[in-house]
């Protein structure tokens, strides 16, 4: 992202240096702790997990409610059965993987905006679907460097 900045002096027709001036790149530090969400939700119904248009309005709504910028959305609807949704986020990405042989659904986010990110998201699609029961794991990650380089 740019910002522009006011000039220092007057700015010169056609000079490479006066854009260097007018315009300098914006200094943007994530944080060093990101969150990782999966989770297997079990017991869901086969319609609920062969709608591909249901489980995305879910999944984008719950990442609106969690204050997420959503960049790009990829799915696709297996044959005969199943569906796959990727969300490429402005803080990292999320997606949901269906299994209706298996009555069930995998779904992963990852965040870099803070430790513990992300929850209103899985919190906002667990009470929508409604599962018998979850596996859930989540953990921070951290990505500063430990050394000097």
């Amino acid at each position: 992202m740019w910002v522009r900045l006011p000039p220092a002096a007057p700015l010169m027709q056609n000079t490479s240096e006066n854009l260097i001036t007018y315009f300098r790149p914006m200094v943007f530090k994530s944080s060093p702790i990101g969150n990782e969400i999966s989770c297997v939700m079990y017991g869901l119904s086969e319609e609920i997990l062969n709608d591909g248009e249901k489980l995305k309005n879910l999944l984008l709504e719950g990442l609106r409610r969690d204050n997420f910028k959503i960049l790009e959305i990829a799915d696709y609807k297996f044959q005969p059965q199943g569906y796959t949704i990727c969300i490429l986020l402005a803080e990292s990405h999320a997606a949901i993987h269906t299994y209706p042989e298996y009555h069930s659904l995998m779904f992963y986010l990852y965040s870099c905006r803070e430790e513990g990110d992300g929850k209103k998201t899985f919190e906002f699609l667990k009470e929508k679907l409604n599962p018998s029961t979850i596996d859930f794991k989540e953990r921070a990650v951290k990505v500063e460097q430990q050394t000097n380089f």
